[in-house]
C-alpha cells in the first residue's frame, strides 16, 4: 500500500468516525430534549418579565453559548501559532527563490570549485 492510498484510506476512516460521533451526539441531545420539556421559568433580568421555555432549550442554548465561547478563545490563543505560520511559508518562498537561483548560475565545474578535494569531473564525450 503506497503512502498515498494509505493517507486517502485514513482520511476515509477519519470521515466516517466523525459521522457517526455526530450521529450519536445528536441522539444524545434529541433524548435529553424529549427528557425535558417541561416548561420552566427563566427570570434573566429584574426589569424585563420572566420568559417561560422548555428546560432543553435554556440547557442547549447554554451549551451552544459555551462551545462558541470556547472556541472564539482557542481561535484568539493560536493567533501566535497562525502568525509564526505565515512567517515561516513567507521564509520557505524566499529560501527556495534563493535555491534556485542557486541551481541556474551553477556550472557543472562548480561542483569541484567548492569541494577542492574532489577531482574534477570529466566530459562525458572526452
Amino acid at each position: 500500500m503506497t503512502a498515498a492510498v494509505a493517507q486517502k484510506h485514513t482520511r476515509a476512516v477519519m470521515g466516517l468516525i466523525r459521522w457517526i460521533l455526530g450521529f450519536l451526539i445528536a441522539l444524545v441531545l434529541a433524548g435529553f430534549a424529549v427528557a425535558n420539556r417541561t416548561p420552566v421559568l427563566l427570570v434573566w433580568s429584574p426589569i424585563h418579565p420572566p420568559l417561560e421555555l422548555p428546560l432543553y432549550v435554556i440547557a442547549l442554548a447554554l451549551m451552544a453559548a459555551g462551545f462558541l465561547l470556547g472556541s472564539l478563545i482557542t481561535w484568539l490563543n493560536m493567533g501566535s501559532v497562525r502568525r509564526e505560520k505565515r512567517r515561516q511559508k513567507r521564509q520557505i518562498k524566499i529560501l527556495e527563490k534563493q535555491l534556485g537561483a542557486v541551481n541556474e548560475n551553477t556550472s557543472e565545474d562548480a561542483s569541484s570549485d567548492f569541494f577542492p578535494a574532489l577531482p574534477k569531473r570529466r566530459k562525458e564525450n572526452e
